[in-house]
């Protein structure tokens, strides 16, 4: 698998494994839901390059990486739109399967059954985006062996959700200067706190007050920067 390390939410950063033939990502934890929104047009990108490499099909039994223990295939929702991945009992992270993944950002949507007749009439087999196998349309609605629904790239909604990404991602990196000004008059106002008082009576009720204000200013200062 490929590492890729990019931004999450709302600091630090995660480390993304790919795998090209295998058609997946494995996140840890929570890594998917975290990720930011450079991060998430990152993996739209590295998934579109992964395409020129030949799948592998999906394994029957798939293992955690990190405990080995048989992963469950698990069903989500994400506003109306339901995906599937393979998650570890033990917590340590999920299997998502790059169609998966695309439906989950509302990067694809799935074929509506009215949809889905049409194309029955006009085209008898298909290839699954998901691991290449083919669909007969007059039998399945799903991929016979990676289960991975039938699914349409929308250019609208592919464009309208990279504009709303890409919009995210500005406004991670914008500073508001009124916020930032507050949190700077609060950190300097903690600063008095702890070296007027004399007494260790008033010492000790500066540093309580000194602690209160810090929270404060770093709760503005990170506001400052509003992270999506």
């Amino acid at each position: 698998m490929a590492v890729h390390r990019l931004d999450r939410k709302p600091h630090g950063s995660a480390s993304i494994d790919l795998c090209a033939p295998c058609r997946a990502l494995w996140f840890d934890g929570y890594e998917s839901v975290q990720l930011s929104p450079g991060a998430t047009l990152a993996l739209l990108k590295a998934i579109h390059e992964a395409e020129r490499t030949s799948p592998l099909p999906l394994a029957s039994r798939l293992a955690c990486p990190r405990c080995t223990s048989v992963l469950a295939l698990t069903r989500d929702l994400q506003r109306s739109t339901r995906f599937t991945y393979y998650r570890c009992g033990r917590g340590h992270g999920r299997y998502t399967p790059f169609l998966q993944f695309l439906l989950e950002k509302s990067f694809v949507r799935p074929l509506p059954p009215p949809e889905l007749e049409r194309l029955k009439r006009a085209v008898g087999t298909i290839r699954c985006s998901g691991c290449g196998a083919g669909i007969d349309l007059a039998r399945d609605t799903a991929c016979p062996y990676c289960r991975a629904p039938i699914t349409v790239l929308d250019p609208g909604t592919l464009a309208r959700t990279v504009e709303s990404l890409s919009a995210a991602e500005a406004r991670r990196h914008q500073v508001d200067p009124i916020a930032l000004a507050d949190a700077l008059a609060q950190a300097e106002r903690m600063d008095r706190a702890l070296a007027a008082p004399d007494s260790p009576a008033a010492r000790a009720d500066a540093i309580l007050s000194a602690v209160e204000l810090g929270a404060t200013a770093l709760d503005v200062l990170f506001g400052a920067f509003r992270r999506a």
